[in-house]
């Protein structure tokens, strides 16, 4: 047998970049506001403790820094929207795709042949708003591989559900036990 390998043409090569993305819940908009809102609120605290025990006694800095922190909730706020509208997420015959990010936009692409398993997880706040993450692992990694977030929950099922049927199908046409 003679080993050959063709080059492809870039042209014909299938363009991701042209696929139908789903977006997240609506809700999930809410969801990151919340979170942004929590950790600021945290940080005003610690202003709060520093603005009423400063040991230098200069008010100037304590101003400066709720300006500062001000400017930072602002961008925040700002950034958890923006992030918002950048994810989202594809299911394709032979992998998943999903896109996120806002300064450092990232495209994932996940064949259903080298995924493992897949869950779901639901934090306090994603079951208050009905959502849930749909986390996918593949082989060799101690985290997941991908993690969508702001998935309606029916949808996250059916979307994992979907996932698992296809890697049990990949097990099969994987190898034939026998044959080794």
């Amino acid at each position: 047998m003679i080993f050959e390998n063709a080059q492809v043409s870039i042209a014909e090569l299938p363009q991701a970049e042209a696929v139908d993305f789903q977006k997240l819940a609506s809700s999930y908009r809410l969801v990151e506001v919340i979170a942004t809102c929590i950790l600021f609120a945290i940080l005003l605290a610690g202003w709060l403790v520093f603005y009423l025990v400063n040991p230098f006694k200069t008010a100037w800095l304590s101003w400066l820094l709720l300006a500062g922190w001000t400017m930072l909730f602002g961008l925040g706020l700002l950034v958890a929207l923006k992030r918002f509208a950048a994810e989202g997420y594809a299911v394709r015959q032979h992998d998943i795709l999903h896109k996120h990010g806002v300064w450092w936009r990232s495209l994932t692409a996940i064949p259903f042949n080298r995924m493992q398993h897949c869950e779901l997880s639901r934090g306090p706040v994603e079951r208050a708003f009905g959502l849930a993450t749909l986390k996918v692992y593949t082989a060799g990694g101690s985290g997941s591989d991908l993690s969508i977030s702001g998935l309606p929950v029916e949808e996250a099922q059916r979307v994992k559900e979907f996932i698992t049927r296809k890697i049990g199908d990949n097990v099969g046409e994987d190898k034939n036990l026998t044959d080794i």
